[in-house]
């Protein structure tokens, strides 16, 4: 085990490792997971290992079969929805919130050079690279807004969001369409037009149903309850707070 994880109790360390292997889709949606195996490769014992995915379990990240074994889920077009709602609200009011600042200049230069950067890494086919970089660029939003609290809370609900965002860089979908969206963002915040702002995020995370429909048509089997999902009959909406 690194010795940067010493400090940590085994079952944390154990917990964000198989957190990050599921969001970063090193493993996949419906692979088995190996306690055995993950004991080898974390050197700790099997016990932490099992607090662990019970966690994960909790998370909705984990499916504990008795006498069959632990799989990672498969990702929930009702926890996708409920996180982009939220997601969507919270960004809105960031970008309202920074558009009324008197001096944006430090905000909108950290976000030009964030599409700057994600042009060109995605020139060089580096989706990894790309989804670190798309990341960032809403990271610099709730920064701004200082709003990082509100950040890290959304971070909790939204895995299965980042699984699927994570497939959409690495499938190259809507790279060129993205970085416009990213764009149009920022010169409403460089102009301060706050309601203008607000309607480019919301442009630009309802685009969700589509790149899910899209993601799903590739993936079919990464995903659960689809039959029963009512993304397909989202429509974009304008009203005095945008909502989905």
């Amino acid at each position: 085990m690194d010795n940067s994880a010493q400090p940590k109790l085994a079952s944390d360390y154990a917990y964000q490792t198989l957190y990050n292997k599921i969001v970063s889709l090193e493993l996949s949606p419906g692979e088995s997971i190996s306690p055995v195996q993950l004991s080898k490769e974390l050197g700790i014992s099997r016990t932490p290992i099992q607090k662990a995915s019970a966690k994960l379990a909790e998370d909705g990240l984990l499916e504990v079969l008795p006498q069959r074994g632990s799989y990672v889920s498969q990702i929930n077009i009702d926890r996708i929805y409920e996180s982009f709602y939220m997601r969507n609200l919270v960004e809105q009011a960031a970008v309202i919130k920074i558009c009324d600042f008197d001096d944006r200049k430090d905000v909108c230069m950290q976000l030009e050079q964030n599409i700057y950067n994600q042009k060109k890494v995605l020139e060089r086919e580096l989706y990894e690279e790309s989804f670190e970089i798309d990341e960032q660029f809403h990271h610099i939003i709730y920064k701004a807004a200082n709003m990082l609290y509100i950040e890290k809370a959304l971070a909790q609900i939204s895995a299965d969001q980042n699984r699927l965002r994570k497939l959409k860089v690495l499938s190259n979908m809507r790279a060129d369409p993205t970085l416009q969206e990213h764009n149009n963002i920022l010169e409403s915040i460089r102009g301060g037009k706050a309601e203008e702002a607000a309607l480019n995020i919301y442009k630009h995370i309802s685009k969700f149903a589509g790149d899910t429909i899209a993601i799903h048509d590739k993936y079919p089997e990464y995903f659960s309850n689809w039959k029963n999902a009512e993304i397909k009959n989202l429509k974009l909406k304008k009203q005095s707070f945008f909502s989905f």
